[in-house]
């Protein structure tokens, strides 16, 4: 596995949270998994373009007002 092949990266975490449930029902993943990608991606722009909302917006080809409620949810 590539440390640049997203796909595969996402594939083993996954099977490590299935198999850390040691049986356990497994329920929200796709929320969960979603929710954390988002963030890391937010985040990685934003440093990227030190801070510059509209800048980060345009990158990630999301509106201003979106993202802002977004940093306001992940409390970046």
């Amino acid at each position: 596995m590539s440390s640049t092949d997203l796909p595969a990266c996402i594939n083993a975490k996954l099977s490590r949270y299935f198999e850390q449930l040691d049986g356990e029902q497994a329920s929200g993943v796709y929320k969960m998994v979603a929710n954390e990608v988002d963030l890391i991606v937010i985040k990685f722009v934003l440093d990227l373009v030190d801070n510059n909302q509209s800048e980060a917006s345009r990158v990630l080809g999301i509106n201003r007002g979106t993202l802002k409620k977004k940093i306001e949810l992940y409390k970046l």
